[in-house]
C-alpha cells in the first residue's frame, strides 16, 4: 500500500510541475487545487468588471451545453448550430465539435450578453459556470473515476477576487450547478480525456465523423437511432424505446453512452455486430452530407459578401 501511496504521490507532483510550467505566463495561476481547496471570488450586477469575462474568449460547446441552450432558445438542433456556433477542435485531440460563435465586434462579445448581464444565465455553458476554476485535464483515464484536479484563472480585469466570499472548490461547483453538466457530460468527457491521454491519436475519418455530428446534433442522432436497422444492431427492447422516444434528456445520455461504446469499445451493448456496421455506415454517410452542406452554406455566405 505503501508504494502505491508514494507513487501516486509522485505522479500528482509530476502534474503540478507539467502544470505550473504551461500557466507561467498564462492567466492561470500556477497553483494545484482539489475539490476542499478555498478561494475568494464573488461576481454580481454593479461590481466594475460585470461581464467583461464574457468577450474574446474560446468557449467549447458540451453536447449538454447545446441540449440546453436550444431548448431555452426553441430552436433545433441544426438552427442552434447555424446561429451561434463555429467548428472548433478540442485543444490537445484531432477531435472536432463546436464552438459557441462571438459576436463580429471589437472585443468578440458573446452573443447572449447585454449591459445587464447573460440573457441565458440558467442555460449558460459549463465553461462559464467555472468561471473562475477550471478543471484539470491530464488525470490518467482508466474508466473509473480519477483523481481530478482544477486551477485558478485571474484576469487583471476581474474585481471578483478581491470579494470576501470565500468558497471551496466543491461549493463552487454545486452552488453553479456545474456538477450536474459533468455527470450529463460523463461519457463524453471521458471519450475526451481518453483522447488528450493518448496525445494525438489518430482517429479514423469515420471515427471523427461520428464524434462531431453525435456531440453537436441530437435531432439527427434521434433519426438514426430509431431506425429498424440500428435497433436490430443494438437490440433495444420496447421499454427502452418508449423511454427514448419520451424523454430527449435520456436519449442525449444515451447517444453519449454509444458514442464512448463506438469510439473504445466501453460499455455493455448487446450487438448485432452485422446490423451494427450497417447502423454505422448510415450515421457515418448523414454526417458526411451533414458537414458537406455546412461548408457549402459558408461558401455561398461568403460569395454573398462579394
Amino acid at each position: 500500500m505503501g508504494e502505491k501511496k508514494n507513487k501516486a504521490k509522485a505522479e500528482i507532483n509530476e502534474i503540478k510541475k507539467t502544470v505550473e510550467s504551461k500557466t507561467q505566463k498564462s492567466v492561470v495561476v500556477p497553483e494545484y487545487l482539489t475539490a476542499s481547496s478555498r478561494f475568494k471570488f464573488r461576481c454580481y450586477p454593479g461590481i466594475g468588471c460585470f461581464t467583461k469575462c464574457c468577450s474574446g474568449i474560446r468557449i467549447i460547446l458540451s453536447p449538454y451545453d447545446i441540449f440546453r441552450l436550444k431548448n431555452r432558445l426553441g430552436k433545433s438542433c441544426l438552427e442552434f448550430l447555424n446561429d451561434y456556433t463555429i467548428p472548433m477542435t478540442i485543444e490537445g485531440s484531432s477531435l472536432q465539435t463546436v464552438g459557441l460563435k462571438m459576436k463580429d465586434d471589437e472585443i468578440r462579445s458573446c452573443p447572449f450578453v447585454t449591459a445587464e448581464g447573460c440573457t441565458v444565465y440558467t442555460d449558460r455553458p459549463l465553461t462559464c459556470r467555472y468561471y473562475p476554476i477550471g478543471m484539470g485535464m491530464m488525470k490518467k483515464d482508466t474508466g473509473k473515476t480519477g483523481e481530478d484536479f482544477f486551477i485558478k484563472v485571474k484576469e487583471d480585469h476581474c474585481l471578483g477576487h478581491n470579494e470576501e466570499t470565500v468558497w471551496t472548490i466543491k461549493e463552487w461547483r454545486q452552488d453553479q450547478e456545474s456538477d450536474l453538466y459533468d455527470e450529463m457530460n460523463n461519457d463524453w468527457m471521458a471519450i475526451v480525456l481518453k483522447a488528450k491521454t493518448l496525445g494525438r491519436v489518430e482517429f479514423s475519418q469515420r471515427s471523427l465523423e461520428l464524434f462531431y455530428i453525435v456531440s453537436t446534433n441530437l435531432d439527427l442522432f434521434r433519426d438514426m437511432a430509431f431506425s429498424p436497422r440500428f435497433i436490430a444492431a443494438y437490440q433495444l427492447d420496447p421499454e427502452t424505446l418508449k423511454t427514448l422516444a419520451e424523454d430527449e434528456l435520456e436519449l442525449l445520455k444515451f447517444s453519449l453512452k454509444w458514442l464512448r461504446f463506438v469510439t473504445f469499445d466501453e460499455g455493455d451493448f448487446k450487438v448485432d455486430q452485422e446490423a451494427r456496421k450497417k447502423a454505422k455506415e448510415k450515421l457515418i454517410s448523414q454526417a458526411e452530407e451533414e458537414r458537406k452542406r455546412q461548408r457549402e452554406e459558408a461558401i455561398d455566405a461568403l460569395d454573398g459578401q462579394d
